[in-house]
């Protein structure tokens, strides 16, 4: 099954994505008495509160971060990676990483998740290597998520594209220092928290969570309906990612719903 590229069907994609931003950023809820913030700011929070363990959080100017700090740290830097990969002239790019520097990407990948299980072990009462902190979860959160769009472009544009570039997405070390450098930038802006960050700082990892769940519901639709190796401009694919879309809230609505239930109900905390 195959979805053909309309021009209308591009204006449809992109009115429908201004409303949803519009209902998150504009709807009028009501946030919980004792919520840090205003009516967005629980409505971010809210939307991926089945996706996100939201348990070490981080206030800024008075505001809570809808991700918590680990995650804000992942999915954070993550989209600033992609950002990176595109201002750089990489977003077409189908080869991935050399052997050393995939090696040297994973390694926080590793850092992070001892720093989680250490958490775990703090947060069931067992013996710890050392007491966790919001700002190192932030911070290895970033360097992790940071390898995440060097993996992701190419394997995306193999898939999915029929003109994608034959080159590296990465290829020196000076790649990998830009890379590092804005996930550290970003992590410390995060830890000092100047109250003008919070709302950039609240997007920008919001939507990287978001929109990884969105890219990847759009990658399986994609190869589903025979996209595989047909792709010429991102555009062609807005069938899909509209099909997407609606998985993806239903996702995010289904999951939010049911942890605020088993919250209401006792069995979270």
């Amino acid at each position: 099954m195959n979805f053909p590229p309309r021009p209308a069907l591009q204006y449809v994609a992109i009115g429908v994505y201004v409303m949803l931003l519009a209902g998150v950023f504009l709807f009028p809820s009501v946030p919980i008495p004792s919520w840090p913030g205003g009516s967005v700011s629980w409505n971010m929070y809210a939307t991926v509160h089945g996706v996100c363990a939201q348990m070490h959080n981080t206030t800024i100017g008075g505001m809570q971060l809808p991700l918590c700090a680990r995650n804000t740290g992942i999915y954070g830097a993550m989209t600033i990676s992609l950002l990176a990969m595109w201002a750089l002239g990489r977003i077409r790019t189908t080869h991935f990483p050399p052997l050393w520097m995939t090696i040297t990407l994973l390694i926080p990948v590793v850092i992070v998740a001892v720093d989680g299980l250490n958490s775990l072990f703090v947060d069931l009462s067992y013996a710890s290597l050392y007491p966790p902190r919001n700002q190192l979860r932030t911070l290895t959160g970033a360097m992790a998520g940071i390898a995440i769009a060097p993996f992701f472009v190419p394997l995306f544009n193999r898939v999915l594209r029929r003109n994608g570039t034959p080159s590296p997405v990465m290829a020196n070390a000076i790649d990998l220092i830009v890379l590092w450098g804005l996930a550290f930038c970003f992590s410390m802006l995060v830890v000092i928290g100047p109250a003008w960050s919070f709302w950039p700082i609240a997007v920008v990892s919001w939507v990287g969570i978001v929109g990884i769940l969105l890219i990847s519901n759009s990658f399986a639709v994609a190869v589903a309906f025979g996209y595989d190796q047909r792709v010429a401009h991102i555009r062609e694919l807005a069938a899909p990612v509209l099909v997407a879309t609606v998985i993806t809230i239903a996702e995010l609505g289904l999951m939010s719903w049911l942890r605020f239930g088993f919250e209401l109900n006792g069995f979270f905390t």
